[in-house]
């Protein structure tokens, strides 16, 4: 689970009825406005449309646009084989008078329900079937494989965050990354569906700690400890390498940050703590 732009500052999206118009005349289409989903950190707000799409609005001040995430659900539409929501078109325009920058997205509606439907975490067991987890090892597993140059987790992020969370608790520990494969980047349990596998929301992907994905379900369940379990035992080789356990102590420290702030994050709070420090003993 990464650290969002919304938790770094930026506002939640207000759809004024000026940006619907703007949205609407841009991408040629009508906004249901009764239906409506935000981030599982309320940074963007989508709407479907008139003709059963899904429109996805983001908003950014100017200083703050990152250039990788603004694209990524664009960029993501060459990877194969993984079950993602087709991508149809995007509009982008500055809004001078608030010194903001809007991104509105069109893509394929996906119907299917959002595991987690009230933010990223889980609370509860959702029962999943033998072959959503066979979906997902293939999803996983094809995008690890897929070649970029975009970066999801660098290295120097990954350090500093462990080392400001952890600090003393680190110090003998070393958090090189020496396996980098393709990850969504924020594969949490509001970012997929069931029955059906969907994975959404490709702002952040890119290269990052082999397992990072994995690891972000796995953190994003400590409060279901058989949920937690069975990610575990699902991605065993990835989570269990030394790229993998550094990715785990990346998400717990994510998640320690998070929750000093976060409401729906406080029971994730103790787990993590747990979880951190035995992979802090197992990567010395």
């Amino acid at each position: 689970m990464t650290d969002t732009s919304n938790s770094k500052g930026e506002r939640a999206v207000d759809l004024t009825e000026n940006v619907v118009a703007e949205v609407e005349r841009r991408l040629a289409v009508r906004l249901d406005r009764s239906t409506v989903a935000t981030g599982a950190w309320a940074e963007s707000a989508g709407h479907r449309t008139d003709r059963d799409t899904w429109v996805r609005v983001d908003s950014r001040t100017v200083s703050r646009i990152q250039p990788q995430s603004w694209v990524g659900a664009e960029a993501a539409s060459v990877i194969p084989n993984v079950p993602k929501p087709a991508w149809l078109q995007s509009a982008t325009w500055l809004d001078a008078d608030n010194g903001r920058v809007w991104r509105a997205e069109e893509m394929e509606l996906v119907t299917e329900h959002v595991i987690a439907e009230q933010g990223a975490t889980l609370t509860t067991d959702p029962m999943l079937p033998d072959t959503w987890w066979t979906a997902l090892t293939a999803a996983l597993t094809a995008l690890a494989g897929f070649r970029t140059l975009r970066v999801s987790g660098r290295q120097e992020l990954i350090t500093r965050r462990v080392s400001q969370v952890l600090g003393a608790d680190i110090t003998a520990v070393d958090t090189t990354v020496t396996e980098w494969t393709t990850s969504h980047g924020d594969l949490h349990w509001g970012n997929i569906t069931a029955p059906r596998l969907v994975i959404l929301d490709w702002a952040d992907w890119g290269l990052a700690p082999r397992g990072n994905d994995a690891a972000c379900l796995w953190a994003a369940a400590l409060a279901v400890p058989e949920v937690a379990a069975r990610v575990l035992t699902e991605f065993h080789d990835d989570l269990h390498s030394r790229s993998g356990r550094i990715a785990r102590l990346w998400v717990c420290s994510n998640l320690l940050r998070i929750a000093q702030r976060r409401a729906d994050a406080h029971a994730l709070a103790e787990p993590a703590a747990k979880a951190a420090a035995q992979l802090v003993t197992d990567l010395q």
